[in-house]
């Protein structure tokens, strides 16, 4: 979503801040003939953040987070090793895929009841031309990851969207490597667990009930999707002061 959005409030100034990232920055606005203030705001689909509006003063830079032109989609293409590295029950083989789906539809069995972390891992060359920065899109993910590219930790994304900006400093012409650790939910193990008949809801008090107060019982839950399910892409992207009217 990217629009002016009106804001009632007569202030000085007015700041972004991004709840996930902790990042702020002075909001693009202008002044209509009516004295409503306008907001412009650049939100993709899940993203938020907090306006905060200023009565006296104003964060002191005019340098905004608003990136145009974010279209030109560059899928990053190569084997993705995927190593599963803590969970359970037990961790599955090791696999290399040139698709990325679902890792209950790419590994082996054991894949479909396992819950917890693996590690992705790419190796790809920068996309051609430059940029002012680079969007690192990872797509669709279940259900968060940490992003970590030539060494360099971009962080935890725990929501959509799952999105990091890079610098085109931090790309290399050739053998740049990204690394993304994605934790499922624990849906899958809990739905073995009661397909086994393992008596694993030892507790003191009324125990795990459903909805209807009736014995939870996860045995006939679908398969969950875990991992990274759809392509990661690099965008090409210019920072700017201001987006146009």
């Amino acid at each position: 979503m990217e629009s002016w959005v009106p804001v009632r409030f007569v202030g000085a100034g007015f700041a972004l801040f991004d709840p996930l990232t902790g990042s702020v920055r002075n909001a693009p606005v202008q002044r209509d003939i009516a004295a409503v203030t306008l907001v412009y705001l650049q939100l993709p689909p899940g993203g938020s953040v907090f306006l905060h509006c200023f009565k006296t003063t104003e964060l002191g830079s005019a340098a905004t987070d608003y990136w145009p032109g974010l279209k030109r989609l560059k899928p990053l293409a190569g084997n993705w090793q995927v190593k599963f590295l803590s969970g359970g029950p037990e961790l599955p083989a090791p696999l290399t895929s040139d698709k990325l789906d679902s890792w209950t539809r790419l590994g082996d069995t054991n894949a479909q009841r396992f819950a917890g972390t693996a590690l992705y891992t790419l190796r790809f060359d920068k996309p051609a031309g430059d940029a002012g920065g680079w969007q690192l899109d990872l797509g669709k993910v279940c259900q968060s990851a940490r992003v970590r590219l030539n060494g360099s930790d971009h962080g935890m994304l725990i929501t959509p969207p799952f999105r990091v900006l890079v610098s085109e400093g931090q790309l290399k012409p050739k053998d740049n490597f990204l690394e993304i650790e994605v934790t499922s939910t624990a849906a899958n193990r809990i739905r073995d667990l009661d397909r086994r008949g393992v008596n694993w809801k030892n507790f003191h008090d009324i125990n795990f009930v459903n909805l209807d107060y009736q014995p939870f019982d996860a045995a006939n839950w679908p398969l969950a999707d875990a991992g990274l399910l759809s392509p990661v892409t690099l965008t090409p992207a210019a920072a700017a002061a201001h987006p146009a009217n």
